[in-house]
């Protein structure tokens, strides 16, 4: 008679992978977290350890209009703001927590680069050499995603993935405005925004004198033959995960072939993306950006992720925006292919309200991504549930570089360390942005005790901080 395995002898290690052989060179795709990898309970890893902590930082650029984007209440149950009404719409009002009323710590020299400095390190920037250009910084010290990654990212394979959709960016005003992520002030790590270079760098497999689709077809091909091994050793549940696991990477392949002006090959980087009219495909590529961001987290193959949906000062065109959208505006200006950053100069009535109408686009696009980890199961809850996801941007209103009354939204509940039932949480005392920063890297840390302090103070610019934002963490 055959002995019942007993669970210890049936549980996987959460680094599981599928492997496969492709022309001689071993190709490996990580799997979403399994029943076999858990405790009894579903509530730990199999080995005692608990569910991974990621963090995600997520960029808008050039503001919002405050008039619609900050909540008329207070407190959870709370009605939403035009701009924030996408993330209502989805679902999403108790996995959010709005913050208002706060201020940037080092501001006080130029606008952007002040946002960008403040929100995502709470160090002071330090001026470089413009070279022509009006004006151009590096970062002061880590970005908080880099801050996390030597925290957290643990044997993940990835220490952390930096993501991009919108290539009209900033590039020749310094690495402050090119990327969010920063190892240190000469260390800028730039965002990958051509998908098919994520898809490889996440699940495909490239060798010279190849096509691209061929080898990425192959690569999953070669895996499968694991996946049916694996599937031999886990339960029914398990089984229909690592089916519907690989129908999403297959999916991706699909979505990834039909994004217009794709880039196959990364010998070829100068091909961009665009629409035959020159705008950005922005929500296809958002989607398939989300999709790649969310099984990397979910198959542990990153914990941390910086993801800039646009630029700081970015030039991105909302073609989705034609004068037909603005009916209460006849014979308004067309600004579908226009400069994002320049528009939001302009202070009249229309083109305000233009601003406004993008920042609901981006809203619409944060909220997908929040809803895919949302709808990922993990353990006894969703991925989202693991996850911290600061999303922000580089200025509170671009027309006049405001930097205080940033545009804040944490989401997410970190494995339970972040507080439920927040809704809007409006500062009544200008707390300092870092106080958020030290909050969310105490939410995702092992050890929350570990972290004591964010940023730093450079003369009268003060990032430093000791003190979480206390509104955010149970």
């Amino acid at each position: 008679m055959t002995r019942r395995k007993l669970r210890s002898e049936l549980a996987l290690s959460r680094r599981t992978l599928l492997r496969g052989v492709v022309g001689g060179t071993l190709v490996a795709l990580g799997v979403p977290t399994l029943e076999a990898m858990l405790d009894d309970h579903g509530e730990a890893l199999a080995n005692g350890e608990p569910l991974p902590r990621r963090l995600v930082t997520w960029l808008w650029g050039n503001g919002c209009r405050l008039e619609h984007w900050v909540p008329a209440e207070q407190g959870p149950g709370f009605s939403a703001s035009a701009e924030l009404q996408p993330l209502f719409d989805a679902g999403l009002a108790d996995d959010i927590r709005v913050l208002s009323g706060f201020r940037n710590p080092v501001a006080g020299r130029r606008g952007h680069h002040d946002g960008m400095a403040g929100l995502f390190s709470g160090h002071p920037f330090i001026n470089i050499d413009p070279m022509g250009a009006p004006y151009a910084s590096k970062f002061g010290g880590p970005s908080i995603d880099q801050v996390a990654a030597d925290i957290i990212a643990g044997d993940s394979y990835y220490k952390s993935l930096q993501v991009g959709v919108s290539k009209r960016h900033l590039t020749n005003q310094g690495p402050t405005l090119e990327t969010m992520s920063h190892r240190g002030p000469d260390q800028p790590l730039l965002a990958i925004r051509d998908p098919a270079l994520v898809y490889n760098k996440l699940f495909g497999a490239l060798q010279s004198g190849e096509p691209a689709d061929v080898l990425r077809a192959s690569a999953l091909d070669a895996v499968m033959q694991d996946v049916q091994r694996l599937k031999q050793r886990v339960s029914a549940n398990d089984q229909h995960r690592l089916d519907a696991h690989m129908e999403s990477v297959f999916q991706l392949q699909k979505q990834i072939a039909v994004i217009p002006g794709s880039c196959d090959l990364p010998s070829k980087p100068t091909v961009e993306m665009y629409k035959p009219d020159g705008a950005e495909p922005l929500w296809e590529i958002n989607q398939v950006m989300s999709q790649m961001v969310a099984l990397a987290l979910s198959c542990d193959l990153s914990r941390v992720i910086s993801y800039m949906f646009t630029g700081a000062s970015g030039g991105t065109q909302f073609d989705m925006l034609p004068p037909s959208a603005f009916p209460e505006y006849p014979n308004a200006k067309d600004y579908s292919h226009a400069d994002h950053h320049s528009v939001s100069h302009n202070n009249n009535d229309y083109e305000k309200f233009f601003i406004h109408r993008s920042v609901v686009v981006s809203m619409e696009n944060l909220a997908y991504l929040l809803q895919l980890l949302r709808d990922t199961a993990e353990g006894d809850g969703t991925l989202l549930d693991h996850c911290c996801v600061l999303a922000g941007s580089d200025v509170t209103e671009a027309v006049v570089h405001s930097e205080n009354d940033f545009p804040l939204i944490v989401a997410g509940h970190a494995g339970g360390r972040l507080r439920k039932n927040v809704g809007h949480y409006r500062s009544p005392n200008a707390e300092t942005l870092s106080n958020v920063g030290l909050a969310c890297l105490k939410a995702v840390a092992p050890d929350p005790d570990s972290v004591t302090d964010y940023g730093s103070d450079v003369g009268s610019f003060k990032g430093y901080t000791t003190t979480p934002a206390s509104i955010l963490l149970a």
